[in-house]
């Protein structure tokens, strides 16, 4: 038999039919797995941005913290060497002021014995 050109297009249509709907089949598939693939990548991004700020905010903290605890220490070091610093010149006065006192009482009660030496010293004359 001749086959007319309608013919074969029918043939070929009912032959393509069943495999069109077969292979749309997976290809729906891999649409949807690539569909849901890009949910999964893509929560997996906001996840790691989400911890990498975590991180951040956990770093920026310990940061923080460890600097008001070096200021503190910085502070205490200053505190301890300002306040010595005020003690030493305090305890050179207060000696200072002792010293000129006893040499003073010194002088006073030797008063006499100093005027007296003079006075020998003066009036004898070694001939």
């Amino acid at each position: 038999p001749r086959f007319t050109s309608a013919l074969l297009r029918q043939i070929s249509l009912k032959a393509i039919e069943p495999m069109a709907s077969k292979s749309s089949k997976p290809i729906q598939t891999l649409v949807e797995a690539e569909k849901e693939a890009a949910v999964v990548v893509e929560k997996a991004r906001k996840n790691r941005d989400a911890r990498l700020k975590q991180a951040a905010a956990e770093a920026e903290a310990e940061i923080n913290e460890y600097r008001a605890q070096k200021e503190a220490q910085y502070q205490a070091e200053v505190e301890k060497y300002k306040g010595s610093a005020g003690d030493v010149s305090k305890k050179i006065d207060e000696d200072t002021e002792k010293m000129i006192k006893a040499t003073s009482e010194s002088a006073t009660q030797n008063k006499q014995i100093i005027v007296d030496l003079l006075i020998k010293y003066v009036s004898e004359v070694d001939a």
